[in-house]
Protein backbone atom coordinates (compact mmCIF):
# COMPACT_ATOMS: atom_id res chain seq x y z
CA UNK A 1 0.00 0.00 0.00
CA UNK A 2 2.91 2.44 0.99
CA UNK A 3 4.85 1.84 -2.41
CA UNK A 4 1.63 2.86 -4.13
CA UNK A 5 0.82 5.74 -1.92
CA UNK A 6 4.13 7.27 -3.54
CA UNK A 7 3.47 6.21 -6.84
CA UNK A 8 0.14 8.37 -6.72
CA UNK A 9 1.61 11.17 -4.59
CA UNK A 10 4.41 10.92 -7.41
CA UNK A 11 1.95 11.20 -10.26
CA UNK A 12 -0.18 13.70 -9.13
CA UNK A 13 3.12 16.25 -8.72
CA UNK A 14 3.68 15.16 -11.85
CA UNK A 15 0.49 15.87 -13.45
CA UNK A 16 0.40 19.19 -11.54
CA UNK A 17 3.70 20.58 -13.14
CA UNK A 18 2.85 19.38 -16.47
CA UNK A 19 -0.55 21.37 -16.69
CA UNK A 20 1.14 24.41 -14.78
CA UNK A 21 3.53 24.20 -17.56
CA UNK A 22 1.30 23.82 -20.01
CA UNK A 23 -0.93 26.23 -19.45
CA UNK A 24 1.77 29.10 -19.35
CA UNK A 25 2.69 27.56 -22.65
CA UNK A 26 -0.48 28.16 -23.80
CA UNK A 27 -0.92 31.77 -22.77
CA UNK A 28 2.31 32.45 -24.82
CA UNK A 29 0.90 30.85 -27.81
CA UNK A 30 -2.49 33.02 -27.41
CA UNK A 31 -0.17 35.79 -27.21
CA UNK A 32 1.99 35.27 -29.93
CA UNK A 33 -0.92 33.95 -32.23
CA UNK A 34 -2.77 37.20 -31.32
CA UNK A 35 0.09 39.18 -33.22
CA UNK A 36 0.33 37.02 -35.96
CA UNK A 37 -3.43 37.44 -37.13
CA UNK A 38 -3.19 40.94 -36.25
CA UNK A 39 -0.50 41.16 -38.50
CA UNK A 40 -1.96 38.90 -41.68
CA UNK A 41 -5.29 40.92 -41.15
CA UNK A 42 -4.26 44.25 -40.88
CA UNK A 43 -0.33 43.87 -41.79
CA UNK A 44 1.06 46.64 -43.83
CA UNK A 45 4.06 45.25 -44.88
CA UNK A 46 3.36 44.05 -48.22
CA UNK A 47 2.08 48.23 -48.97
CA UNK A 48 5.76 49.05 -47.68
CA UNK A 49 7.80 46.57 -49.29
CA UNK A 50 6.05 47.60 -52.70
CA UNK A 51 6.88 51.46 -52.00
CA UNK A 52 9.94 50.23 -51.79
CA UNK A 53 11.01 48.50 -54.05
CA UNK A 54 8.25 50.36 -56.70
CA UNK A 55 9.93 53.82 -55.23
CA UNK A 56 12.96 53.44 -54.41
CA UNK A 57 14.24 50.82 -56.58
CA UNK A 58 17.50 48.51 -56.61
CA UNK A 59 19.94 49.15 -53.78
CA UNK A 60 23.33 48.07 -54.04
CA UNK A 61 25.44 49.15 -50.81
CA UNK A 62 26.93 52.54 -51.18
CA UNK A 63 24.68 53.42 -53.74
CA UNK A 64 22.53 56.72 -53.41
CA UNK A 65 19.32 54.42 -54.13
CA UNK A 66 20.97 52.56 -50.61
CA UNK A 67 20.73 55.99 -48.76
CA UNK A 68 17.22 56.84 -49.58
CA UNK A 69 16.43 53.30 -48.51
CA UNK A 70 17.70 54.53 -45.12
CA UNK A 71 16.15 57.46 -44.88
CA UNK A 72 12.64 55.70 -45.88
CA UNK A 73 12.96 53.30 -43.20
CA UNK A 74 14.24 56.08 -40.42
CA UNK A 75 10.59 57.88 -41.84
CA UNK A 76 8.63 54.65 -41.73
CA UNK A 77 9.87 53.84 -38.07
CA UNK A 78 9.30 57.59 -37.14
CA UNK A 79 5.56 57.12 -38.36
CA UNK A 80 4.90 54.16 -36.23
CA UNK A 81 5.88 55.83 -33.37
CA UNK A 82 9.07 53.75 -32.19
CA UNK A 83 10.48 54.97 -28.98
CA UNK A 84 14.09 55.39 -30.70
CA UNK A 85 14.99 56.18 -34.11
CA UNK A 86 18.49 57.10 -35.29
CA UNK A 87 20.94 56.66 -37.82
CA UNK A 88 24.39 55.81 -37.48
CA UNK A 89 27.16 55.68 -39.73
CA UNK A 90 28.96 53.10 -41.17
CA UNK A 91 31.44 51.94 -43.75
CA UNK A 92 29.92 49.81 -46.84
CA UNK A 93 31.87 48.24 -49.77
CA UNK A 94 30.69 50.26 -52.99
CA UNK A 95 30.26 48.79 -56.20
CA UNK A 96 28.78 50.37 -59.66
CA UNK A 97 27.38 48.85 -62.95
CA UNK A 98 29.06 49.19 -65.78
CA UNK A 99 27.60 49.54 -69.46
CA UNK A 100 24.81 47.07 -70.14
CA UNK A 101 26.73 43.03 -70.05
CA UNK A 102 26.45 41.55 -73.24
CA UNK A 103 27.21 37.50 -73.99
CA UNK A 104 27.67 35.32 -77.27
CA UNK A 105 27.53 31.60 -77.50
CA UNK A 106 30.38 30.80 -80.02
CA UNK A 107 29.36 26.96 -81.15
CA UNK A 108 29.68 25.07 -84.73
CA UNK A 109 26.24 22.99 -83.23
CA UNK A 110 24.45 26.57 -83.58
CA UNK A 111 22.75 27.92 -86.62
CA UNK A 112 25.04 30.59 -87.97
CA UNK A 113 27.77 29.27 -85.35
CA UNK A 114 26.65 32.49 -82.40
CA UNK A 115 23.78 33.02 -80.11
CA UNK A 116 23.15 35.64 -78.21
CA UNK A 117 22.10 35.16 -74.45
CA UNK A 118 20.49 37.26 -71.81
CA UNK A 119 23.12 37.73 -68.93
CA UNK A 120 23.51 40.09 -65.71
CA UNK A 121 26.92 40.79 -63.27
CA UNK A 122 26.03 39.66 -59.85
CA UNK A 123 26.86 42.56 -57.58
CA UNK A 124 30.36 42.98 -56.81
CA UNK A 125 31.94 41.19 -60.34
CA UNK A 126 35.41 42.27 -61.54
CA UNK A 127 34.69 43.47 -64.90
CA UNK A 128 36.10 42.15 -68.35
CA UNK A 129 37.09 44.81 -69.88
CA UNK A 130 36.18 46.76 -73.34
CA UNK A 131 37.49 43.67 -74.69
CA UNK A 132 35.58 41.24 -73.21
CA UNK A 133 36.35 37.73 -72.38
CA UNK A 134 36.66 35.11 -74.37
CA UNK A 135 37.21 31.37 -73.61
CA UNK A 136 35.97 27.99 -73.28
CA UNK A 137 33.13 27.02 -71.32
CA UNK A 138 33.17 23.99 -68.24
CA UNK A 139 29.60 23.39 -66.98
CA UNK A 140 29.87 22.09 -63.35
CA UNK A 141 26.72 21.38 -60.84
CA UNK A 142 28.78 21.70 -57.40
CA UNK A 143 32.10 22.80 -56.12
CA UNK A 144 33.07 18.54 -55.65
CA UNK A 145 33.16 18.99 -59.42
CA UNK A 146 34.58 21.49 -59.68
CA UNK A 147 37.67 20.16 -57.34
CA UNK A 148 37.39 17.22 -58.71
CA UNK A 149 38.47 18.60 -62.47
CA UNK A 150 41.79 20.30 -60.55
CA UNK A 151 43.73 23.36 -62.36
CA UNK A 152 44.89 21.25 -65.34
CA UNK A 153 41.12 21.35 -66.82
CA UNK A 154 39.60 24.71 -65.44
CA UNK A 155 42.57 27.14 -65.64
CA UNK A 156 41.84 29.62 -68.26
CA UNK A 157 38.28 28.99 -68.82
CA UNK A 158 35.07 30.07 -68.08
CA UNK A 159 32.86 27.89 -65.12
CA UNK A 160 29.27 27.53 -65.68
CA UNK A 161 27.61 26.34 -62.43
CA UNK A 162 24.43 24.95 -63.70
CA UNK A 163 22.62 23.37 -60.72
CA UNK A 164 18.65 24.50 -60.21
CA UNK A 165 16.82 24.34 -57.06
CA UNK A 166 15.28 21.55 -55.70
CA UNK A 167 11.44 21.21 -57.00
CA UNK A 168 10.87 18.87 -54.43
CA UNK A 169 11.11 20.86 -51.67
CA UNK A 170 7.77 21.94 -50.20
CA UNK A 171 10.28 24.63 -48.75
CA UNK A 172 11.35 27.40 -50.95
CA UNK A 173 13.76 28.65 -48.93
CA UNK A 174 15.50 25.20 -48.59
CA UNK A 175 15.41 24.73 -51.88
CA UNK A 176 16.99 28.47 -52.03
CA UNK A 177 19.34 28.13 -49.86
CA UNK A 178 20.45 24.01 -51.31
CA UNK A 179 21.77 26.08 -54.59
CA UNK A 180 22.42 29.81 -54.11
CA UNK A 181 26.36 28.75 -52.66
CA UNK A 182 27.49 28.57 -56.30
CA UNK A 183 26.20 32.33 -56.84
CA UNK A 184 27.89 33.52 -53.49
CA UNK A 185 30.88 31.69 -53.57
CA UNK A 186 31.36 29.92 -57.34
CA UNK A 187 33.76 32.83 -58.74
CA UNK A 188 36.21 32.44 -55.50
CA UNK A 189 36.32 28.81 -55.83
CA UNK A 190 36.82 28.79 -59.53
CA UNK A 191 39.92 31.49 -59.21
CA UNK A 192 41.58 29.46 -57.15
CA UNK A 193 41.78 27.08 -59.83
CA UNK A 194 42.58 29.51 -62.49
CA UNK A 195 39.43 29.96 -64.36
CA UNK A 196 39.21 33.06 -66.20
CA UNK A 197 34.90 33.78 -65.52
CA UNK A 198 32.09 32.32 -64.37
CA UNK A 199 28.52 31.68 -65.27
CA UNK A 200 25.72 30.90 -62.84
CA UNK A 201 22.09 30.12 -63.84
CA UNK A 202 19.22 31.70 -62.28
CA UNK A 203 18.27 29.94 -59.05
CA UNK A 204 14.97 29.71 -59.81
Amino acid sequence: MRNHFYNVLLFLSLSIFSATHICAQSKEEIAIEKIYREALNNGKSYNMLRDLCKNIGARPSGSPQAAAAVEWAKQQMETMNFDRVYLQEVMVPYWTRGDKEKATVISSQLPGGTQTVNICALGGSVGTGIDGLTADVIEVQNFDELKKLGKGKVKGKIVFFNRPMDPTQVSTFTAYGGAVNQRSSGAIEASKLGAVGVLVRSMT
